[in-house]
């Protein structure tokens, strides 16, 4: 009888696994973030020495405003907002050593700056000056893995700056 009811009550809390319904980030669509409005990304100004990240962070960006569907990516041309950047600083810190103090493990932190503005009043909507976002990477022996490594570091951390970008500017409205 026991294993009966148990059955009977998985068979159903299965049932409703796949409802299909599913939840925004930050809510019901209104206004700006109902998709109605057009955003353009230009690539993000780099103002360290490390070279591309701002093309990574700029892509990361430009992936999660076309994959969240509240907002359109366009040009400029066709824009209502346009979201800019800078990469302000770019940092590797040591998080741990081996036995002969060699670094087993190093943080990447990203520092930037995003302004969403609207392209038809000029009016600053929205504005962070200081977003940092950061990942962890392992040192091995082979220094090709190293290297990817840190590419994977720096993508996570863009793509964990993207998500936050979105989620602060959608609170802005």
């Amino acid at each position: 009888m026991k294993n009966t009811a148990l059955i009977i009550m998985a068979a159903l809390m299965l049932s409703f696994t796949a409802c299909g319904y599913t939840m925004s980030r930050t809510g019901g669509a209104a206004g700006m973030s109902a998709g109605r409005y057009k955003v353009s990304v230009p690539l993000f100004v780099n103002d360290t020495y490390e070279p591309l990240v701002e093309k990574e962070l700029t892509a990361a960006l430009k992936d999660d405003i076309a994959s969240d569907g509240r907002w359109l990516l366009t040009d400029s041309a066709d824009a209502d907002l346009s979201l800019t950047g800078k990469v302000l600083s770019f940092e590797l810190t040591p998080l741990s050593y081996d036995e002969k103090e060699r670094v087993q493990e190093y943080r990447v932190r990203i520092k930037t700056e995003v302004k969403l503005t609207d392209l038809k009043t000029g009016k600053v909507v929205w504005k962070d000056r200081a977003i940092e976002t950061f990942s962890e990477y392992r040192v091995i022996r082979d220094v090709t893995k190293t290297k990817i490594g840190r590419g994977e570091a720096v993508k996570k951390a863009s793509k964990d700056f993207a998500d936050e970008v979105i989620i602060k500017a959608m609170e802005s409205f």
